[in-house]
């Protein structure tokens, strides 16, 4: 995959994640260990983008988008285990991970 293409695909990861930590901010019944993950989420999508930034091995960014998707999937975990996630928050938990998953197929 070309820089401009994974800077493309990283910044569309990010956008799914930053669109599921502002729902998470804005509903007030949201389990700790969501909004854990989501945090967690930010926190290493930004360490990928440098990584991808600062032109490392390609195998370094394929284990910092691993490490996206295992969180993406305690995240999903959290969902559904809780009975009362709103609708809209666990959509966008759910593309998020969706577009990890993308970006991690287009990687390998």
């Amino acid at each position: 995959m070309q820089a401009t293409q994974l800077r493309d695909r990283f910044n569309q990861v990010e956008q799914c994640i930053d669109n599921a930590a502002q729902m998470c901010e804005m509903s007030s019944d949201v389990p700790d260990r969501l909004r854990t993950c989501l945090t967690e989420l930010e926190q290493e999508s930004d360490h990928a983008i440098q990584a991808a930034e600062q032109g490392q091995a390609q195998e370094q960014i394929r284990q910092c988008v691993s490490k996206l998707e295992k969180i993406g999937d305690r995240a999903m975990q959290a969902c559904s285990q809780s009975d009362y996630i709103d609708v809209q928050l666990q959509n966008a938990v759910r593309q998020a991970r969706k577009a990890i998953s993308s970006l991690k197929q287009q990687l390998h």
